[in-house]
């Protein structure tokens, strides 16, 4: 071939290469211009889509507002139009329907349940013959059901009239929950001022402060059968000393013949004798439950985890009892020091001490 004509083949195959590497340049930048683009609208589609859902939770938000307002607002209706007028023993009160009906198997519950035809008296209200002076006291209840708690100066001689209507309808256990320990408790002071001697008055006053609490192990050791039970004293005796029973009924803590504080069944408790846990006193007198040593606690496998029940300190070798690590006894309630049945037999100790 000629040179002049292989130069301008080569002349013409350069001048091709570079036209494909810019066409090929353009077509990258195009490809990124695109890319960007596509990225760019992605963009705006996920802040599209987050910008609905956002409004969509705004809507959801306003709609549960609107329903919970309305329903309020619904409530405020009834309670409204149920309006209702007492006349309690000569003392008037007004209310709802709604409140009257709001705890169940109760006396005003099933008074104003409807399946009753009441009649009113010429101002419009229900007569109720029962004493109204403490009526107020039942309303509250209803109304803060859960929440209610009676007031530290109400006397003694008003919770005891209290008492009473409370019982009637059909709310003691409610109001005041404790109200039948305490009744326990200042008999079992009275029945020591009769005996009269230092040991009784101690044993009662230990007792009386603790006539309902809560008892477990501070670390996991114990089933949970025997766990965080809550305990209240009853007036059932065996040998001699008050019974607590736990929370079911299905448990009970008393003291045996020999003098130890006992955990066990119906069974157990009906004989005195040893049962699933046991505390054992180093002093005569017959103390409560919250008063014994928290590290005094023994009990057989049963009322132990598996696991912990292996490793657990024994009293001697190849007995079942082991030792529980301390357990937590916190107090609910309990006659204070500052109760006039109380107090009396304090001062009757000081006289003795």
């Amino acid at each position: 071939m000629e040179a002049w004509l292989y130069d301008a083949v080569q002349l013409s195959l350069e001048e091709g290469f570079n036209e494909l590497k810019v066409e090929q340049q353009k077509a990258r930048e195009e490809s990124a211009r695109l890319l960007a683009e596509a990225h760019e609208a992605a963009v705006e589609v996920k802040t599209d889509a987050e910008r609905v859902d956002e409004t969509r939770r705004d809507v959801e938000r306003d709609r549960a507002a609107l329903e919970e307002e309305k329903t309020a607002m619904e409530k405020a209706h009834t309670f409204q139009t149920s309006k209702v007028l007492l006349d309690v023993g000569g003392h008037k009160f007004s209310t709802s329907r709604t409140t009257l009906t709001s705890v169940p198997d109760t006396y005003l519950a099933s008074l104003f349940s409807g399946r009753f035809e009441l009649t009113t008296d010429a101002e419009g209200a229900y007569f109720i013959d029962r004493d109204g002076r403490h009526f107020h006291h039942i309303l509250n209840c209803l109304r803060d059901f859960g929440r209610f708690e009676l007031s530290s100066d109400v006397t003694g001689g008003q919770r005891k009239e209290l008492a009473v209507e409370a019982e009637f309808y059909g709310l003691l256990d409610r109001m005041m929950p404790y109200h039948a320990q305490e009744l326990i408790g200042r008999a079992l002071l009275r029945r020591a001022c009769l005996g009269d001697t230092k040991v009784e008055l101690q044993t009662a006053v230990a007792q009386t402060r603790g006539l309902g609490f809560k008892m477990g192990s501070t670390t996991p050791f114990l089933t949970d059968e025997f766990q965080d039970l809550r305990w209240a004293i009853t007036d059932r005796v065996v040998n001699g000393s008050p019974v607590w029973a736990a929370e079911g009924g299905e448990l009970f803590m008393y003291c045996d013949v020999t003098n130890a504080m006992i955990i066990g069944d119906e069974a157990n408790c009906a004989e005195g004798v040893r049962g699933f846990m046991s505390n054992w006193q180093e002093t005569e007198i017959v103390t409560a439950p919250t008063a014994l040593p928290s590290d005094g606690w023994f009990s057989i496998p049963h009322a132990k985890l598996p696991s912990m029940y292996t490793s657990a300190y024994r009293l001697s070798h190849g007995n079942s009892w082991a030792c529980v690590p301390d357990m937590r006894i916190t107090v609910v309630h309990g006659l204070n020091d500052d109760d006039p049945t109380m107090t009396a037999v304090l001062r009757q100790l000081a006289a003795l001490a």
